[in-house]
Formats: structure tokens, sequence, C-alpha cells
């Protein structure tokens, strides 16, 4: 990856966060009980978006 791509990773990832916990809770309020679609709790998205907002450099990803 490039130095631009980097940088834009902890954005980029909170976003990809963003997106699942939206279409969880989505899910989880309009599924009725017994659905074809298998409720999943939304909150372990919460947990990895502040995961996400905490990180502030690229390296504590692990990308150098």
């Amino acid at each position: 990856l490039g130095n631009d791509e980097k940088a834009a990773m902890p954005i980029l990832a909170r976003g990809s966060a963003l997106r699942f916990m939206l279409t969880r809770l989505y899910d989880w309020l309009t599924i009725p009980d017994g659905g074809l679609v298998m409720k999943r709790d939304p909150t372990e998205y919460i947990r990895r978006m502040r995961f996400h907002r905490a990180i502030r450099s690229p390296s504590e990803y692990g990308l150098t």
C-alpha cells in the first residue's frame, strides 16, 4: 500500500465497521422472530468502531 492509502486506513476501517453495524441494526429491528435471516448483535461493530477510532497511526495496524 502507498503512504496515502495507509494513512486512510483508520477512516476506511471505521466506515466499514459502520456499514456492518447499520446493516445488523436494520436486520435486528426489522426481521421478525423466526425469519429466514439470522439476527446478529450490532454492538460487536460498535466496539470495532471504537477500536478504529482510537488508532492514530497505520503502524498500530502493523503496517509500515
